[in-house]
């Protein structure tokens, strides 16, 4: 698919392709920047809901703390009362006491009901009663608040205690109990004084504090208990482990965002609750406008488009139609442009070329006649190689009309030299011929240099079919003829070894001459692997083989050489298998 899609742009105008470049680079920028945007926009409105939902918490927090702080001024005061004194010490004076405690709960409409508890557990109240005829100095609100008697208590959510109010509308679940132990001036705990305090002045507090379309706020101990809650079904499915700091939850398959703040009220959290897709609805909201802009940007980008590519490809398409005329052998044309831009360079270039063309034709009846002679002196230069064979088959059949045996093996070997050598033009021969060329090469040096070198050539037959580049072998016999063993007075001797590998072919030629010396062995090696440049003084056999060895397969192929004074040399090919 991807194949076609680029083979039908390829083959498009360029009018077309300048088009389909443009919006695509509008289409990219659009939803780069869309994206990016998106990213800002989420992580802005993010960052602003958390700081509304910290700012509105420190307010609630604030004003909650002023309302506690002032109904501990009222128990302060309530504790400093002579009939609360009078209890303190154990002297009570029950209707003084009610008198006064009724007085509290009707001047401050907040309060549902007061309570005080002697240490043995017996209660006064003018608006509370005992649920169970049990003493209350075995309720845990009782023994924390006089284990802890110097501090000032609060208790929520007081389900299942030992009292309840006179009012059926006020329960444990919707007041906040704040309690303070009863000292006497000896440091003797004798007991304590409760305040029920009615939740409406809290849930004013909480519901004043908008948090967004659709968030809210709440009130929940450090154990992630509800001590006060608007109406939302949500609340109740707020896990503890999820409060804390700021955090991402689903709940109901829903995402929300829950920041918790603690509070300097005993163990209270503020905790801001909004759903994500309050955020997601805003952005969803950017979005439409964005692909509106950019239906409007793609519309104004195409309309550009047509007109810049129309401006640009115009002079192109008259080009190009000039071009065609001349195919045609309408050479009088020229191209007329006022201006020198790059296309008007290469109207005057073409307008060049056109003279060129009209120059040429007037030379081609000569060239066609020198075409002639070239082609005659081809045919000359092809006859040639079988005219030396058929002469040297002739000197062939006179030799063995007389019985000149080593005449007769030593044309063949030149005739099979020059057959293998010319191959019909091919550069790739099997490794058979190759090796009967360098055969026939060592032959005629044998008979040339008669007792002064013998050789042998060993190789398996299984790799008679293999390809390679042809007369490489020659060159390595030759040098080892010439710069190992000519001129030696002992007699040498000379080996061709091939053998492979699971991939490569192993070509070895090595003497038995008076070999190099090592710094003259390294400097041909590094102008083998092409860290020195070629030496004329090393002469260029080698080097051309090397070359062509890695031209042909890379540079990991080519050759090695190796020797010791006195030693003898071997040189190495390494050449890739082929069939």
């Amino acid at each position: 698919m991807m194949q076609k899609i680029k083979e039908y742009y390829i083959n498009k105008s360029i009018q077309s392709k300048m088009m389909v470049n443009i919006l695509l680079i509008l289409a990219i920028a659009v939803v780069v920047l869309s994206y990016l945007n998106m990213n800002v926009l989420n992580r802005s409105l993010t960052n602003m809901n958390n700081e509304q939902t910290l700012e509105l918490a420190g307010q609630v927090t604030l004003r909650i703390e002023n309302y506690i702080q002032e109904v501990s001024k009222k128990m302060d005061l309530l504790l400093a009362e002579p009939a609360i004194k009078a209890f303190n010490e154990q002297n009570v004076k029950e209707d003084e006491l009610l008198s006064t405690l009724e007085r509290y709960t009707t001047t401050d409409k907040n309060i549902a009901g007061i309570l005080v508890v002697d240490s043995k557990g017996e209660m006064v109240s003018n608006t509370m009663q005992l649920v169970e005829d049990s003493p209350l100095n075995m309720e845990s609100w009782y023994i924390q608040t006089v284990a802890e008697p110097e501090t000032f208590h609060l208790f929520s959510q007081q389900i299942g205690r030992n009292i309840t109010s006179f009012y059926d509308s006020y329960k444990a679940d919707n007041i906040l109990s704040m309690a303070k132990a009863l000292v006497d001036e000896q440091g003797n705990v004798n007991g304590m004084v409760l305040f029920d305090m009615k939740l409406d002045h809290m849930e004013s507090i909480i519901n004043s504090a908008e948090l967004g379309r659709s968030g809210f706020l709440y009130i929940s101990n450090r154990k992630g208990e509800v001590v006060y809650a608007p109406v939302n079904p949500i609340v109740y499915r707020i896990h503890p482990t999820m409060i804390g700091g700021e955090k991402d939850v689903q709940i109901d398959g829903e995402g929300y965002q829950i920041i918790a703040q603690e509070t300097g009220i005993s163990d209270w959290n503020i905790v801001g609750v909004f759903p994500k897709n309050v955020t997601l609805g805003i952005i969803l909201e950017v979005i439409t406008s964005f692909v509106i802009y950019a239906v409007l940007i793609f519309i104004f980008g195409i309309i550009l488009s047509v007109y810049l590519t129309k401006t640009l490809t115009r002079p192109i398409s008259k080009l190009k139609n000039l071009m065609a005329e001349a195919e045609q052998g309408k050479l009088e044309i020229r191209y007329d442009s006022i201006y020198n831009d790059e296309i008007s360079q290469l109207g005057h270039s073409f307008n060049k070329m056109i003279e060129a063309i009209k120059n040429l034709l007037s030379l081609v009846y000569t060239e066609q006649k020198a075409k002639r002679e070239a082609e005659l002196k081809a045919f000359q230069a092809q006859i040639k190689p079988h005219f030396l064979y058929n002469t040297l088959d002739t000197i062939n059949w006179m030799a063995m009309e007389y019985e000149a045996d080593d005449i007769v093996e030593v044309v063949e070997s030149l005739t099979n030299l020059f057959r293998i050598s010319l191959s019909k033009g091919n550069e790739i021969i099997s490794l058979e011929n190759e090796v009967k060329h360098v055969q026939s090469y060592l032959m005629i040096q044998k008979v040339r240099y008669e007792e002064q070198f013998d050789y042998e050539i060993t190789y398996d037959d299984t790799l008679k079919s293999a390809k390679v580049i042809k007369l490489i072998i020659q060159p390595l016999v030759e040098n080892a003829i010439y710069h190992g063993i000519k001129g030696r007075k002992e007699s040498g001797h000379i080996r061709v070894d091939i053998h492979s590998d699971a991939k490569d072919l192993f070509i070895i030629v090595s003497d038995t001459g008076g070999g190099m010396e090592p710094e003259h062995v390294a400097r041909m090696n590094h102008i083998f692997e092409g860290m020195l440049e070629k030496d004329d003084r090393y002469g260029i056999g080698l080097f051309n083989v090397n070359e062509r060895i890695k031209l042909n397969f890379g540079l990991e192929y080519g050759l090695k050489i190796s020797s010791e004074p006195g030693q003898g040399t071997t040189v190495t090919i390494k050449h890739p298998i082929q069939y």
